[in-house]
């Protein structure tokens, strides 16, 4: 009987370890790639649908998943943004998050969006990039440093601030 007491004990202290280090570990992992840091090399990772040459422009990467309501309101606005800045050197990669390959393709068909649409197969950039809410973005210099870093998307006043941002990187030298 004093057997199963110790034993239980031991197993309860190791599940306790085990959520610290977790806890430890998500901590750690949500501040890899935050302003100021280099964004990751898109070549280091898969995905479904092929990776523009971004070397020397403002990029906008914006992590969305199909079933997010938000991120589905931002895509009007990034092909505005899109089209109107894509000949003065800025590109839009949008990366999903979907599981699911059907629902993925059946969003980036119905969106209109020309700029390119990813699937992150295995999802190893969205754990890169810590992303915790959809959509996340972030804006890119042309050096390939992020700039900024967004969470959600509301509407008007993210698309001034992403405005905001796209004119005064695309002046930078």
């Amino acid at each position: 009987m004093e057997y199963i007491i110790i034993w239980s004990r031991i197993r309860s202290l190791v599940l306790a370890l085990l959520v610290v280090f977790s806890v430890i570990g998500q901590h750690e992992a949500a501040a890899k790639v935050v302003e100021g840091d280099m964004f990751p090399d898109l070549s280091n990772f898969e995905f479904d649908g092929e990776v523009p040459e971004i070397e020397g422009k403002v990029v906008l990467v914006d992590f969305w998943a199909s079933w997010c309501a938000p991120c589905k309101a931002s895509f009007p606005a990034m092909e505005r943004f899109y089209q109107e800045f894509k000949d003065r050197g800025f590109e839009i990669i949008a990366v999903s998050v979907d599981d699911s390959a059907s629902a993925y393709a059946r969003f980036a068909k119905s969106s209109g969006a020309t700029f390119p649409i990813l699937r992150d197969l295995g999802k190893k950039l969205v754990a890169t990039c810590a992303i915790e809410a959809m959509p996340t973005s972030f804006m890119l210099d042309k050096s390939g440093r992020v700039h900024a870093v967004h969470q959600g998307y509301s509407g008007k006043k993210t698309d001034e601030q992403y405005r905001k941002e796209i004119l005064a990187l695309l002046a930078e030298d």
